[in-house]
């Protein structure tokens, strides 16, 4: 069946709920393939499968590996292997060896496959990422149902697989009497996005998609998708030959949406300092932890300790982006809050200073 593809469609949207933290995605540069031997050659051609799905993870979509730029180091990608090892899993139960169990696990280096990306201006997403609920009816020749753990546990599987794919966190909702009192099949059909909206306060998402995939005997498969995020929504009809497809276009565009907000782009280096003065961090553990979290956002190219007064610890951050990137990211991770509005140096160089108070609600370590 021939593939449609559509432009979404950006309106804007007076969101109803709050976001609730982002979910730290480990394993960013972690691949575990199924493997039937041991063998070199296949060593080296899963090494460059999974260096496509390295770089898909990381930048949130595929578009650099549709770049001529990146078919040398697809390639050569064994150079951006960092270690691998070879892991045996039997059946529960198993007590012989099965080799049909055979994975092998490729670690690539972060650093490396983050200059590669920055290198040929395409977007570094890191580890800390909008959760998104999915709120999805499932038509297959008029019988619909509500996807769910009980009721679709396939597809539920289908869904987390392709989600685990692109790094993108999900949630289901859970279905039970709670949920089934606000929203019903008709809502999502309909789009009645007041129950909807009432029943996601409960899970707190970061975004949320509503949309039906419908399948009809000789006809195909489809997808209806509406995606509410950053005070926007994202609406798109996808048609395909089966359900497998419509699942990874909509998991595959879910990323892209996402990663348009929080994937930095380094064709926006600016490569600016600043001064970002934290309070109530009381103890050099901390002060630590805070540095590391500072560390770990994207748009932070370095982070040192200028000044320490008492419980408050003032950084010097040698930015990749705007200071507009760094407060967006500070304030979606919900580690620091910001005090006051942003204020400029008026003593030496001029510099801005960004104030924030520790909030102790998990740093990333």
């Amino acid at each position: 069946m021939k593939l449609l593809k559509f432009l979404p469609l950006l309106l804007v949207l007076a969101s109803s709920w709050r976001p609730a933290a982002a979910v730290v995605v480990e394993d960013l540069f972690t691949v575990e393939l199924p493997v039937a031997d041991q063998t070199t050659g296949l060593r080296l051609e899963s090494f460059s499968r999974a260096f496509q799905q390295v770089i898909v993870k990381v930048s949130g979509s595929d578009d650099a590996l549709r770049s001529p730029a990146f078919e040398r180091p697809t390639e050569r990608s064994a150079r951006y292997v960092k270690q691998f090892r070879y892991i045996n899993r039997s059946q529960p139960g198993d007590e012989e060896f099965d080799a049909g169990r055979l994975f092998l696990r490729i670690d690539f280096d972060q650093q490396l496959i983050e200059g590669l990306l920055r290198e040929h201006n395409f977007p570094v997403w890191g580890r800390e990422r909008p959760s998104s609920l999915l709120v999805i009816s499932y038509d297959v020749n008029e019988n619909i149902k509500l996807v769910s753990e009980d009721t679709t546990p396939d597809l539920i599987e289908t869904l987390d697989q392709a989600a685990k794919r692109h790094a993108v966190p999900v949630l289901f909702p859970l279905m039970d009497l709670e949920d089934i009192a606000l929203v019903k099949i008709r809502n999502i059909v309909s789009r009645e996005y007041d129950n909807i909206r009432t029943m996601a306060q409960r899970y707190a998402p970061d975004a949320l998609l509503v949309g039906q995939i419908v399948g009809r005997s000789g006809k195909g498969w489809h997808g209806d998708w509406e995606v509410s995020f950053a005070d926007q929504i994202f609406k798109w009809r996808h048609e395909a030959s089966s359900k497998q497809a419509v699942v990874d276009q909509v998991i595959r565009h879910l990323a892209r949406i996402l990663a348009l907000e929080y994937a930095l782009e380094d064709h926006r280096r600016v490569e600016q300092s600043l001064l970002l003065s934290v309070s109530a961090l009381e103890g050099i553990d901390k002060l630590i932890s805070v540095q590391k979290y500072l560390k770990s956002l994207n748009v932070v190219e370095s982070v040192r300790v200028a000044m320490i007064n008492q419980d408050v610890v003032t950084y010097r951050l040698k930015l990749r982006n705007d200071p507009e990137d760094l407060q967006r990211l500070i304030e979606f991770g919900e580690v620091l809050e910001q005090e006051d509005f942003p204020q400029v140096s008026t003593q030496g160089e001029e510099q801005i200073i960004l104030n924030y108070s520790y909030i102790d609600r998990g740093v990333s370590n």
